[in-house]
């Protein structure tokens, strides 16, 4: 009922079109794999258990090509703000908020941006301030270039997706990318997405 109703809400706004829904972990695999939709929302708890949205998330990271994903939690609960993060989602939102929200939510990761609102960002901080110092020491090493694509890489693009925009090769930007990574000591993508924040909330930032 409850994906009904979601699926009723999102029907027809914006253009947007929902080409099917899925209560159990079996059925959002097969319905994603065939479908192909652009994003895919996915609740943390299905049918099968309260964290199988998370495993189909980890999942899905093998499919090519693959949606970006929206998590959808009953709560801001910390670690699995990060965990989705980590595992790929592009954006959160959470059943607490207002359901015209989430139209904004789909929007914004549909055009390649991550969504988070200011609860989940203070998540992600503390999951920063967690992050060991020698990656926060390195924060000034990468080239132009590497900066760029890491950027690239923390707004929610794919590696084809920034290879396009940057008129590059993909196995060039996967190269990029693991001396990036390398550079900062760090083998996610969500890591890099802590380091994107840390430079946008740096002297750095406050200068330019």
């Amino acid at each position: 009922m409850g994906s009904q109703l979601l699926a009723r809400t999102i029907q027809g706004r914006n253009g947007f079109r929902v080409v099917g829904s899925a209560t159990t972990r079996s059925e959002a695999m097969s319905g994603i794999s065939k479908l192909q939709p652009d994003i895919a929302v996915i609740s943390s708890r299905l049918q099968d258990g309260a964290f199988t949205g998370v495993q189909v998330l980890r999942e899905l990271r093998t499919l090519q090509p693959r949606p970006r994903v929206i998590m959808l939690l009953d709560d801001d609960h910390s670690e699995l703000v990060v965990e989705s993060f980590r595992n790929g989602a592009r954006g959160i939102f959470c059943r607490t908020e207002v359901t015209t929200q989430l139209c904004k939510c789909i929007r914004c990761v549909y055009k390649g941006q991550i969504w988070a609102n200011n609860t989940q960002l203070e998540r992600i901080v503390e999951a920063l301030m967690q992050t060991p110092a020698p990656m926060l020491a390195k924060i000034t090493v990468l080239s132009k270039r590497e900066e760029e694509i890491a950027r690239f890489v923390a707004s929610g693009l794919s590696n084809g997706e920034v290879a396009q925009r940057l008129s590059l090769s993909p196995h060039t930007v996967k190269n990029y990318l693991f001396r990036v990574y390398e550079k900062l000591g760090i083998s996610t993508r969500i890591e890099l997405v802590l380091y994107i924040l840390s430079r946008s909330n740096g002297p750095e930032s406050e200068q330019n």
